[in-house]
């Protein structure tokens, strides 16, 4: 018989109680030492979970069975995995529970971050690479716990070194995040470079195909075949990340947000936002400043 594994937003929480983020961070010992230092078997749908390891040990349950980590050792949890922990009583370390799509635009325009991302995974932080994914975790949750200048961007920036710096430090000792490079992959990641220069422009899809150097038919098969996104689809997406920022972050109005986003109608962007994302600009600006209130 199938055991039930229940859905979290935060362990043991229901969403209701918890309410929308798209960032949380906590120390290890703020929650576990309520569940007897066992986190027992969950997922979260939603969101996905970087735990760093300062001292002390455990076992993370990860791919059906329970691993041992020690200390100085990154954990990474994708969405939807069932993942579960057994903490010594000396554990030290905090827990980041970030909303998805941080996860999932880094993933689409890098093949090694989507294939370290596709699995949890247990991280010894070891090496040049491996030290200073620690510092970037470090630096991630004293940043969340302070209200300094420029606060709301330098998470944002954070997130990003985070997981890059650990797929980083995985890369030559784990055979999926070790992939080779070829042709398309430079392509992609050209590609990634051009649209962070033009998308506010909505240029098209035979404007980046033409730099590129292919067709516009050939860079959409090679997008869907490395990211599963078509070109429209990883512009839009780019444009709904600024917005998000823009609508959280800054105090301009949408109307403001959207031309700066190349929208010559903001009735278009409102329609445009609330096809993407299923909200209108202001209902998420309001739902997402009251969950950084955390």
């Amino acid at each position: 018989m199938t055991r039930h594994v229940p859905t979290y937003q935060l362990y043991g929480e229901n969403p209701e109680r918890t309410g929308r983020f798209w960032l949380h961070c906590e120390s290890i010992p703020e929650r576990s030492r309520l569940h007897d230092w066992e986190i027992r078997p969950h997922r979260h749908e939603a969101f996905f979970q970087i735990l760093y390891i300062s001292h002390g040990q455990g076992e993370a349950l990860m791919d059906g069975a329970y691993r041992p980590f020690s200390r100085e050792t990154a954990m990474f949890v994708p969405p939807g995995a069932v993942h579960g922990f057994r903490f010594s009583r000396d554990i030290g370390g905090q827990v980041l529970t970030v909303l998805r799509d941080r996860l999932d635009s880094v993933a689409a325009v890098d093949r090694h971050a989507a294939a370290f991302f596709a699995a949890p995974r247990i991280l010894p932080l070891v090496g040049q690479a491996g030290r200073d994914a620690g510092e970037d975790l470090v630096r991630l949750g004293a940043e969340i716990q302070g209200r300094g200048a420029g606060r709301a961007a330098m998470l944002e920036a954070l997130v990003v070194a985070s997981l890059v710096g650990m797929v980083r430090a995985a890369d030559g000792r784990d055979a999926e995040g070790d992939l080779p490079r070829d042709r398309d992959q430079e392509r992609i990641e050209r590609l990634g470079a051009l649209i962070g220069a033009h998308f506010r422009e909505h240029r098209d899809a035979a404007f980046y195909a033409g730099a590129i150097g292919v067709s516009t038919a050939h860079l959409n098969r090679i997008l869907r075949a490395a990211t599963g996104c078509s070109l429209q689809q990883l512009l839009n997406r780019r444009l709904v990340e600024e917005a998000r920022r823009d609508l959280v972050f800054t105090f301009l109005p949408a109307q403001s947000i959207a031309l700066a986003l190349g929208f010559s109608d903001p009735a278009y962007f409102s329609r445009f936002f609330r096809r993407e994302t299923g909200m209108t600009p202001g209902e998420y600006r309001k739902a997402e400043r009251a969950a950084l209130r955390f």
